[in-house]
């Protein structure tokens, strides 16, 4: 008979399900960072172990893949997608029409133009009457034949205003936070528990859901190796097996006072800090922290292709 659990233990793995696991990105935008990043779907098979059928399933929908892939095929799609952001989809405005209206046509002359030929009263048929003059050519059409104005278009969704620091920055050990577009923040954060505090309520970093059924996606911080210094953390892992601090490092005891949980992969190179949603309303922030190897020279060698100058700068002295 299987040993019975005590409370906390219920309690804590019940909240660990109301914040939710960390969802995947539709099939369809799989797909696009895949093709963003110049992988085959075989490469990425040969990667993950799997089949390129396998593969091919998790990018059309057919299937979803499975721990423990699921989790290494997420870690792989993130670090994507800081790569190659997706483009904001905006509706084109409706064209404003820039042409001349057209002139009013001048009516057909009272009297034919020409000289009508007569037609014998006997040519008609019997009890037949006279046909009624036809429209002029050149009337005008009745505004009961005239072209229906086209329906407006809806008009593009504004910006989330929740977010307009981006959806990922870098923390320096001077509390420097470099977002993109060029935006230096200033953070106060002594601790780890500060720091999430800090990026949900004041850094305005995060990314809006991109459909009605989607979620909010978490924060980003990447952590430069004097930040990571400067918030307690040591300088490398020392469990290199589990890659994951030790359950009585003071960080993860500052995280269980302040209320905070870690997911079961624990505080490692990628840790996702959270509290159980309220109100629908996800509370989780994802951490790199690069001292740990959280961004692979391998796959972080063409950051050309990273498009703000600033940031790219940052994380390129830094990998």
């Amino acid at each position: 008979m299987p040993n019975q659990p005590n409370q906390n233990e219920l309690f804590a793995a019940v909240d660990e399900l109301l914040a939710g696991e960390p969802e995947l990105p539709p099939p369809g935008e799989r797909a696009r960072l895949r093709e963003a990043a110049g992988i085959t779907q075989a490469r990425l098979a040969q990667v993950l172990r799997t089949s390129t059928q396998t593969v091919k399933n998790w990018e059309n929908g057919r299937s979803e893949p499975r721990p423990p892939r699921r989790e290494a095929y997420l870690r792989l799609l993130e670090g994507w997608a800081a790569k190659h952001p997706a483009a904001p989809v905006t509706e084109p405005a409706p064209e404003t029409f820039t042409g001349s209206v057209p002139a009013p046509e001048q009516p057909a002359p009272a009297g034919p133009a020409y000289d009508p030929v007569p037609v014998p009263a006997n040519s008609l048929p019997p009890n037949r009457p006279a046909v009624a003059a036809s429209r002029p050519v050149g009337a005008p059409r009745t505004a009961s034949t005239a072209r229906r104005p086209s329906r407006p278009k809806a008009a593009a969704p504004a910006a989330d205003s929740r977010f307009p620091n981006g959806p990922l920055a870098v923390l320096d050990g001077d509390g420097t936070v470099y977002c993109l577009g060029g935006v230096l923040l200033d953070c106060p954060a002594a601790t780890i528990a500060q720091l999430v505090e800090w990026t949900l309520q004041e850094s305005g970093i995060g990314q809006a859901r991109l459909h009605r059924h989607g979620k909010d996606s978490d924060p980003l911080i990447v952590l430069t190796q004097s930040a990571a210094v400067r918030l307690g953390l040591p300088e490398r892992l020392e469990d290199r097996r589990d890659l994951r601090l030790a359950e009585d490092h003071p960080v993860v005891r500052q995280l269980a006072k302040a209320k905070w949980k870690l997911t079961q992969r624990g505080f490692g190179p990628w840790p996702r800090i959270y509290r159980p949603a309220e109100a629908g309303r996800r509370q989780c922030v994802q951490l790199a922290i690069l001292p740990w190897g959280a961004l692979d020279t391998r796959a972080w060698r063409e950051l050309d292709e990273i498009t703000d100058p600033r940031l790219r700068s940052r994380i390129a002295a830094l990998c």
